[in-house]
Formats: C-alpha cells, structure tokens, sequence
C-alpha cells in the first residue's frame, strides 16, 4: 500500500506523532512519502504518488485546513481513502459526520493505522477495528490497549520531515523520551485521556535510556545537531535511576546542550545539578497564573508560590 502522509509546517517543531506514525507504516511492509503544503499543492503530489491513502494528524486549529484538502483529495481522486487521527480526533470523533474523511484514529494509532490499512488492502470491513471510527461505525468506539513498551516501537521516522522540508538542516531537534502525565490541571487533556484509557494499561511510560541515547545518536549521523529539545509534558519527576543513567550516558555519548519542561514543584537541587552537568541549559516551568489562588483553583496547578520561586532560584 502507498500512504501519503499531509503536513501542515506551522511552528518549525517536528511532529514526532506522525513520523512515528509512519515508522510504523513502513515497518509493516507499507511506502509512505509526505507532502508538506505550504511548499506543494497536495492535488500534486496525489497525482503524482497515486497513493491507497492519505493520512493527517490534527490539532482542533489544524482541521479546518486538513477538512478542506482533503475534500478536494476526494472530489479528485474518490478512490483514495483517508483517515485523521491527532488530538481533535481523540476527543471529538464527531468529525468524521460532516466530513469527507473515511476514517477516524481515536489515542494512540501505531496499531490502529496498521490493522486499517490491512483491511484496506483486503477490501475487509473497519468498523471493529480499536481505536477506529468510520462512517458506518456506530455507538463509542473500542478502545486498544496503551503500548506499555515503548521501545517495542521504531523510532519515528524522522527522514520524513528532515528530507522533505527546511527543518533537517536546522541545528536544533526535538525528541520525546516518554508519554502521559499524572497531574490534572484543568487546561490540558491529559486527564480526559487517562479516561479515555482507564483500565487499559499502565498510563505514565518511559522509553529505555539506550532507545533515548540512541535515537539521538541516529539523528546526529544524518542531520545537523547542536541543540536537543525534550518535548515530553514532564521530562523529569524526581531523581531516579533513569534520570542518574540518562545524564551520565548523555554527557559521554551526546555531550550538547539541551533542554527540557518539569513542574516547579518536583525541581530539587539535586536534580539540577546532576542536569547542569549533562549539559542542561534551560528549564521551562510554567506558572502560568501569578496568584496562587487562580493557579490553583481555577488551573489545577496545586504549588505554592514559594515552590515557584525557589524552584527557579535554583536555576540561577
């Protein structure tokens, strides 16, 4: 099967859900390529690939685009199929009603997307598929286990992007060593996910220090680095194994600067001095609301104004 993958760049940061995504893809015997559109029409590049389907991953802000590209996919090339998976998939499925795409990915899609294509090829029905809505599906759909083993999955394929666009030749990459957060603050969707998931597996995972070391030893080999920017929600929760093996691996094996997000409330000294020396540059910690009460009543995030404030003296 050939899968046509539709990128919108609208902010330089690499979209690990989707080069993962199309890891998968590939691993399972499948061609991918991408189109990114702010360079090539994507009537274009359908032509010429001729692909069995197109996929997107969205954000709400993201759909409209990907609503109207891929109506004129279809008007132009019925008999390709489409699915959308991505954040306003997960948690408004509804999408699918009043839009010409053919399928709905619902959380994690490294299954899902593999078992709809198989039906696809088959010309096998997808309505039962977890983690797959479609036009004919009816009521809520399955949900799938979460993968508990993250290194069980192929590194996102990064050649997608980096080949393809701008983004391989700039200095500065970005990764994700981990998925979920156990925390509830009221502006973020990880506790409608944990719903989303409950009882399916274990929520807050980690990849394998050597599947970290080694995923960014595999991208300095083929593009320009000098910076890393840890995107996970929380990079570090306490001063634990993984991070004492993480930095002292970093700093033999990497040894650049980079950067990561926590919580004010889970820095300790301890942790940023073993950080400082792996090479660590910058800590984001958002406030987010300079009163407390606001921060903590209204956004769920439960720390004091003195947890802020010695928090980021310790980063001075």
């Amino acid at each position: 099967m050939k899968v046509l993958f539709i990128y919108k760049n609208e902010n330089f940061v690499v979209p690990v859900g989707l080069c993962t995504i199309a890891a998968v893809v590939k691993q399972a015997g499948h061609e991918t390529a991408l189109c990114e559109v702010n360079a090539r029409d994507p009537l274009s590049a359908v032509a010429e690939m001729r692909p069995d389907a197109v996929a997107y991953s969205a954000s709400t802000g993201e759909v409209k685009h990907y609503s109207r590209i891929n109506a004129r996919i279809k008007d132009a090339f019925p008999y390709v199929s489409s699915i959308m998976g991505g954040p306003h998939a997960t948690f408004y499925p509804e999408v699918i009603r009043d839009s010409s795409f053919d399928a709905i990915c619902l959380g994690e899609g490294e299954r899902a997307i593999v078992s709809w294509l198989r039906a696809l090829e088959h010309n096998d029905p997808s309505e039962r598929i977890p983690n797959i809505v479609t036009k004919g599906s009816t009521g809520t759909a399955i949900i799938g286990n979460l993968i508990e083993d993250l290194d069980s999955i192929p590194f996102p394929d990064y050649s997608l992007l980096y080949d393809n666009t701008p983004m391989g030749g700039y200095p500065l990459k970005s990764i994700i060593t981990s998925r979920g957060c156990p925390y509830d603050c009221t502006y973020c969707f990880n506790a409608r996910w944990r719903s989303l998931y409950k009882g399916k597996g274990r929520f807050v995972r980690r990849h394998s220090v050597a599947y970290v070391i080694d995923q960014l030893r595999y991208i300095r080999s083929r593009w320009p680095l000098s910076f890393v920017k840890f995107y996970d929600d929380i990079f570090a929760y306490r001063l634990d194994d993984w991070l004492e093996c993480f930095c002292r691996e970093y700093k033999k094996k990497i040894g650049l600067p980079f950067f990561i997000l926590t919580r004010a409330d889970l820095l300790t000294e301890d942790m940023v001095r073993i950080l400082k020396d792996a090479g660590c540059r910058t800590i984001s910690m958002s406030i987010e609301a300079g009163d407390e009460g606001t921060r903590t009543g209204l956004l769920g995030r439960n720390m004091t104004d003195r947890q802020i404030v010695d928090a980021h003296r310790l980063c001075d």
